[in-house]
């Protein structure tokens, strides 16, 4: 662990020149989040987990809420910024963002607001306002589940009209009998294996095309 402005950040370098900041879901930083950074490291790039909870970590969905809702819009682009700031450390040059759930959110939110990212992974995440897409800079990975009721609705309804609109470069992938954070294997209730390996492989084959 690194500290950055403030942030503790997870930092595994990679060779490649590419750095991403990976953001949390809404528990907190935890083993999976590290565990993403490593496997990110052992494709060659080199990434940034940064704990936006300072240390914080839910043991219920409600308690979750309410640390994330003492997390303002502001502490949060902070916080990708130190973890920007700790990839260049690093040796990393072309930035991008990669979140998940609420982090995947964070990682667009970022995207479309800090001229040093040129690329984001959006593992089912949304943002409040979709007119800011008008500021990205890079293309945007998506991933969605069919069974996600809250958020793959929102990004047909709001979030492509948007990207249309502006003009800006977004893949979409959509998983069918996946919920919401079906990438995550350290939770049995919504991992979707299937799914999970075919959204990595993705993401992999992504990054290599943003080089």
């Amino acid at each position: 662990m690194v500290k950055s402005d403030g942030f503790d950040a997870y930092v595994t370098k990679g060779n490649s020149g590419l750095g991403l900041v990976v953001i949390h879901e809404v528990y907190g930083f935890n083993d999976y989040i590290k565990s993403v950074a490593d496997t990110l490291s052992a494709s060659g790039h080199t990434a940034a987990a940064v704990d936006l909870y300072h240390g914080k970590m839910a043991k219920s969905y409600e308690e979750a809420a309410k640390i994330r809702e003492g997390l303002t819009r502001d502490q949060t682009l902070a916080g990708i910024s130190a973890g920007l700031k700790a990839l260049k450390g690093a040796g990393a040059s072309k930035l991008g963002t990669l979140g998940f759930c609420m982090g995947g959110g964070f990682a667009l939110l970022a995207a479309c607001n800090n001229a040093e990212v040129t690329f984001c992974v959006d593992y089912y995440g949304s943002i409040e306002n979709a007119d800011e897409t008008v500021n990205l800079r890079g293309p945007v990975l998506l991933f969605l589940g069919s069974e996600d009721t809250r958020i793959t609705p929102w990004a047909y309804s709001t979030f492509l009209p948007a990207v249309v609109k502006y003009k800006k470069k977004v893949e979409v992938h959509v998983y069918p009998e996946a919920k919401h954070a079906f990438h995550n294997r350290f939770n049995p209730m919504t991992y979707h294996e299937p799914s999970a390996k075919d959204a990595w492989a993705r993401t992999v084959d992504f990054l290599s095309r943003v080089k």
